[in-house]
This record gives C-alpha cells, structure tokens and sequence, in this order.
C-alpha cells in the first residue's frame, strides 16, 4: 500500500505546482479574461491527468492533439499497481487529497465554478477522480446570467459574440439548470438574433456560439440517455437505440430542442456538417417524434410557405430546406418559365434557403454548358436550358453574384465534378460575352480551388473562345490563380506577343511573387522555362519576357 500513497502523493504534488506555476505565469491574464464578461465565473472546468511509463502529463482537455499543458517525470510504482487498487484505494486518496488543495483555490478565477478530474492510468483508461462544485460561485453565476437576460430582454442595442459564447453554454448546462426549458432557451436564442440582426458578420457569429452550445447538449446530454454510443479514436460516433427506451416518457421540449438544434445545423452551418444534422432528425424520428417525421417529409417549417412552393401555367417549383432540394417543372418551355424559375430560387436564397443544393428538374429539353467535364446534372441543365435566353442573362448574372459562396457545392456533385453555387451561370455567361469578364473574375475569387477543379476546363474553354489579348487577360489570370493545375502550356504561344506580355507583366506586378510564379509554371511549364525563352527571344520581345521575368523575381 506505501508504493499506492507515494504515487497519490507524487500525483497530488505535480497537480499542487501546476496551479501554483499557473496562478504565478499567467494570474494577470487570467483575471483580464474572466474580466472580460459577467457571464464567466472561472477558466478551467476539467483536469485531465496521465500516468504512463514514468511521466505525469496534465491537459485541461481531453483530446488525441496537442501537448499537454504541465509535465514531470513521476517515479513508476514497482511492482505495477491493478486497476482494483486504482479505485479502491489510489483514487479515494486523490480525490481527498485533490479536493483539498482546490480548496485553496475556491475564488480564484483559475479555476470555474465546477471542475471535473479524472486520471489516465497506463492501460486502465479513464477514471473518475472528483467532481467539484463551488456553490458560491454557481449563485453567483446565476445571478449574472438573470440580470443579463433581463437587460437582453429590455435594451435593443447589440450584444457581444463573447457574451453569447458563454451564454449558450449556461443554458443548456444542467449544473446551471437541472430542469431544462427547452422553449425558454430557443426564446432567449430568438431574441439574440433579433438584437444582432443589422450586423450580418456578428450574428452568424452569435448564431454559431448557440448552434455549438446546443450541438455538445444534445450530444453529450440528450443522445447518451437514449443511445448506447461507440465512439471510435478515429471515425463517426455510432448510436444504438437502447432496448428499454420508453419513448413516451422523453420529454417532449428536450426532443423539441434537439430538433430545433438539427435544423440549425441545417439551415446555417457548412455544407460538410449537414449530414450531422440530418443524423440528429433520424434519432428523432427513431425516438417516435412525429415533429421531426413532419420535417424530414415537408421541411422545417421556417420558410414562409408562399416562396417554398410557386404553381401557375408555365411552371411548378416545390423547396424542401432540410434535404436542401428544388423541384422544378416546366410545363411551358419559354423564357417566361425559366425566368421565373429563377426568381423563385433567388428568392429562397435571400429568405436564408442553403447555397448548397440540387435541382430536380421535369423538362423535355437538355441543353449543356459548353464546358468539359461539368457533371451531367438536372441543376446543370437547368441553367444551360436557362442560357438559351438571351433576355434571362441578367437574372443569371444576379443568381451567380447571390449564389456564389465559399465552401458550398451543388448538392449533386462530387469529386473532379465538384462545383460552386452559381458554377453553370458564371462558365454559360462567361463564354458567351466579355461584358461577363468581371462577373467571371468575381467567381474567381470565392472558388475553393483545393476543392473544385473544373474552372480549369473553364479556363481552356475561355481562352479557346476569347483568345489571349490585353483585354481578356485580368480574366485569364484570375482563373489560372483559381487553377491548382491544368494543362495550359499549349496556349503559353498565345501569351508571346510584346502587347501581351507586357500586360502580363503589369498584372503580374501586383500580386504576390509566390501568384506571379503560379501563373508562369502554368502558361509555361516551370520559371526556368520563361528565363530560357527570355534568353532568346529577339527584338520587341526581348523587353515584354524581360518584364515578365522581373515581376516573378520581385521580392
């Protein structure tokens, strides 16, 4: 038993010195932080500890990444301890001998108003050591989180993103709130979003903060009630229903919430953590929530029902928010139709419909964007048949400039055939005009270039259409910037006239050296190919590979 009190007093020494090197280090700061906002009793709410192989590791998180926060060399017990021994006798002695040092700690803001201690031993896992909880602090805490939903309540003035942080966080904690108000929190949500409405970048901001507060409830509170979880080191959670689930004893505003939750995740997040939310509306709809079987067959309810469904003469459009689709059906094949059509689908968008979608399309007609390799899609030949219309190129123009965002794709591609919002109208207007040249340049911009890859295709299609002169090149260069690769080199003899170079050159000037090269290594295969040919070029191009070759030197 002596080796068990040594390594419990070894163990209970390196936690004393972490909060005393902590509170001596980093005190000022961390009194600056809790200062920040009422709604932060404290910084620490976990100690995670490992003893394995001689070494004692403490990380205030649990997690496969990063280094631990505080580490010592801690003498091994000889002969090794049993996992009987861990918890009849070394973790009793712990979480005394713990508790008590943390007692010295009660109001200093190092630690928050609970904290939760467990301890990795070798090959034991994770075991429970204490969980403490200063009542003082959590009154007090309680206090803060009345007086400010009392002043959210009665002052329309924005609030601060670090308020909602925190703020999500609390409600759905159940040391806070042991009887969860499910319609309260949503309430308190609303009226967050009303208060930040007028400043788009804080209230997605805001809007995140709850989406992730209420995610870890339902993940770490909701579902584990119900669900026996697996939770791999590496892949997705699994979640089993439980064989004695009484499903009619759930609380219907926890099932509400969890709902609510998943359409969130929907309707805001990126297109990649769809599927998560899409998950969370089948456990409902597993648990016998007949609101959720509602939303999976209709929607989510949160669109008016006038821009989610359009019926007249021409055309029928029908939207559902949470499978992220748009059924289209042209009865009449005119410009009128596909006009319309496209009202309909920009309307959604500003109503706050995903970027990310499919159209489902009923129309006799199969037009094609001139453009290899885009995939063969009904959303694809909705726009290519929307195309035909000369009179519809401006609503195009809109959709595209509405459509485009970052790290959103249409819902039916993938792969090589991956492609941004908005990709069929900026590639058909692109190729039919130059007076599209800067919407193409835009487009541009945005694209995912690590992700996307057919404006490649795009780029060799638009200097087979437009050819290489001064006035298409800021085009050509915008979309070579978006092209990780492709197979220009057969066009670099386009580039060589002294009027062309010369521009090139001057647009080369104005980006980074690392663009500039970018572009050189795909026009002509690798900078040290451009200083050979500048080498031995002859008359007025001497001087325009010149300008080339110094503006991918500039430093």
């Amino acid at each position: 038993m002596n080796q068990l009190h040594t390594l419990a007093a070894e163990i209970m020494a390196a936690v004393a010195e972490w909060l005393q090197e902590s509170e001596e280090e980093k005190g000022k700061a961390i009194q600056e932080a809790v200062n920040r906002t009422s709604l932060q009793a404290g910084i620490h709410d976990l100690v995670y500890m490992q003893v394995e192989q001689g070494e004692f590791k403490l990380s205030t998180w649990i997690s496969d990444y990063g280094s631990p926060e505080f580490e010592r060399p801690i003498p091994p017990p000889d002969p090794p301890i049993t996992r009987q021994q861990a918890e009849t006798v070394l973790i009793p002695l712990l979480a005394e001998g713990i508790g008590g040092i943390l007692q010295g700690y009660a109001d200093n803001p190092l630690i928050d108003y609970h904290l939760q201690v467990s301890l990795e031993l070798d090959n034991f896992g994770i075991l429970p050591v204490l969980h403490t909880i200063n009542e003082r602090k959590r009154g007090l805490l309680l206090e803060r989180i009345q007086t400010y939903i009392a002043k959210l309540e009665n002052h329309a003035y924005p609030t601060d993103p670090l308020e909602s942080f925190f703020l999500a966080q609390h409600l759905v904690d159940p040391l806070l709130f042991p009887e969860l108000n499910s319609a309260f929190v949503l309430r308190i949500y609303e009226l967050v979003m009303e208060r930040n409405r007028d400043n788009p970048a804080k209230l997605k901001e805001h809007r995140g903060n709850f989406i992730r507060a209420f995610t870890v409830w339902v993940e770490e509170e909701f579902l584990p009630a119900y669900y026996h979880r697996i939770k791999p080191k590496w892949g997705v959670v699994e979640y089993t229903l439980k064989a004695d689930v009484d499903k009619a004893s759930i609380d219907q505003e926890h099932l509400e919430l969890v709902l609510q939750t998943a359409i969130l995740i929907i309707k805001y997040e990126p297109n990649y953590s769809r599927q998560r939310g899409l998950d969370l509306l089948a456990r409902l709809q597993e648990l016998g929530y007949a609101k959720a079987a509602r939303v999976i067959k209709e929607g989510s309810g949160t669109l008016p029902a006038d821009a989610i469904h359009y019926k007249d003469q021409q055309l029928e459009c029908q939207a559902h928010d949470v499978f992220s689709t748009i059924t289209i059906r042209i009865k009449e094949e005119c410009a009128d139709s596909y006009g319309k059509g496209l009202d309909y689908i920009s309307n959604l968008h500003t109503l706050g419909f995903f970027r990310s979608y499919q159209i489902k399309l009923k129309s006799s007609v199969k037009q094609a964007v001139d453009v290899p390799g885009l995939a063969k899609s009904q959303t694809h030949r909705f726009f290519a048949n929307a195309l035909q219309y000369e009179e519809l190129h401006p609503k195009l123009e809109a959709y595209a400039r509405l459509a485009m965002v970052e790290f959103e794709w249409y819902e039916d591609t993938e792969g090589e055939k991956n492609c941004m919002p908005g990709t069929y109208a900026v590639f058909g207007l692109g190729l039919t005009d130059p007076r599209y040249y800067p919407l193409v340049q835009e487009y541009m911009k945005v694209v995912d270039s690590e992700h996307q890859s057919v404006q490649a295709a795009f780029t060799a299609a638009f200097i087979h259409r437009f050819g290489v002169d001064e006035a298409s090149l800021p085009t050509i260069t915008a979309c070579l910037l978006a092209c990780e690769d492709g197979k220009f080199t057969k066009h670099g003899p386009a580039f060589e006239t002294a009027s062309n170079l010369h521009a090139l050159a001057g647009i080369l000037a104005t980006l980074e050296p690392y663009e500039a090269r970018h572009i050189v290594e795909l026009v002509w295969g690798s900078t040290a190919k451009l200083e050979k040919k500048a080498k031995a070029a002859k008359g007025e191009l001497t001087e325009g590979f010149a300008r080339v070759r110094d503006a991918v030197n500039q430093q």
